[in-house]
């Protein structure tokens, strides 16, 4: 696993970021720890969660996989969502529901197409970013995390300034080493600007020319995510490729479209980490097997070509 060392916490981090959205929702908590299980001994030190993530399960779960590695991961959360309202019908169909969702896409769709599982956002108030914290903490079962993230955090937020001494005062307690937006392009140009952002997270899809680098002059960490799934990015490109354009990208060292986008996003993001889903032995090694390929710019090369 490739490393990189990061501005705001002066340590390497694995290159690859794991994504636990779905820690204790599509995926129950004995799969879940297996996967978490597989992923660090593959390499994966960064771990992306939030108190919304699993239905409200994910933090709890990560507590008992990190219980005995904790000076060797790094844990980002956050704050500003909230998971779905619980409910006991819910509760009790969720175990029923999970494996027939997995295995079956279009009934996945729908249950997401719902609304049920949708996690509701807050206003970030600065008791908010404090509590939150502490909860997240205790769910956790630890004393510090690396990176405090503000979900869906809006420009103007970042102009304010009880928000903002809230969290110089969070960073001064070591309850959180580095802050971050985890939000759209526009708070992540926003943060750069800003003194009191150390990190910033956002979608690689349609990301605007320059950002990372601006980032990146300005020693604020990058973390990119949504490699494959937004905007229908790997569907997208896998319609696009015919068979001699697939024999190309074989040559090339890129076995499926995955791999290609995987490429492209960590050579937009050389210095940075990019979040993958890794719940799967399948996901995981296409992952890692990707990662281990040469960063190059061809991939973002090929990939305008497409559209992509």
């Amino acid at each position: 696993m490739d490393h990189v060392t990061l501005h705001s916490l002066d340590a390497p981090a694995s290159a690859l970021g794991m994504g636990c959205a779905s820690l204790g929702s599509r995926v129950g908590a004995k799969a879940a720890r297996a996967a978490l299980d597989r992923a660090f001994e593959a390499g994966v030190t960064w771990y992306d969660l939030a108190p919304a993530y699993g239905a409200g399960q994910a933090e709890e779960i990560f507590a008992g996989f990190a219980k005995d590695k904790r000076d060797r991961i790094q844990i980002c959360t956050k704050v500003g969502l909230l998971p779905p309202k619980p409910s006991m019908l819910k509760r009790m169909l969720m175990p029923i529901a999970r494996p027939i969702a997995g295995a079956i896409k279009p009934i996945r769709a729908a249950i997401k197409g719902s609304g049920l599982t949708a996690n509701r956002a807050v206003t970030l108030t600065s008791d908010l970013l404090v509590s939150s914290l502490d909860q997240s903490l205790i769910r956790l079962n630890t004393d510090r995390i690396d990176v405090y993230a503000l979900h869906n955090v809006r420009p103007e937020d970042l102009q304010n300034d009880a928000l903002l001494r809230t969290l110089e005062d969070i960073k001064t307690s070591g309850k959180a080493r580095a802050i971050a937006t985890a939000s759209s392009h526009a708070a992540a140009a926003a943060g750069i600007a800003t003194k009191h952002i150390d990190v910033v997270q956002m979608a690689h899809p349609d990301l605007p020319e320059g950002l990372i680098a601006t980032a990146q002059a300005r020693k604020i960490d990058t973390i990119t995510h949504s490699v494959f799934g937004v905007a229908g990015s790997l569907k997208t490109l896998e319609a696009k490729l015919d068979s001699q354009t697939r024999a190309t990208l074989h040559d090339m060292g890129f076995e499926t479209a995955a791999d290609l986008l995987l490429a492209r996003a960590r050579a937009t993001n050389p210095a940075g980490i990019t979040l993958c889903s890794m719940m799967s032995p399948r996901s995981l090694n296409a992952n890692i097997r990707a990662a281990h390929l040469p960063l190059s710019h061809e991939a973002q090369s090929l990939c305008a070509t497409f559209g992509i």
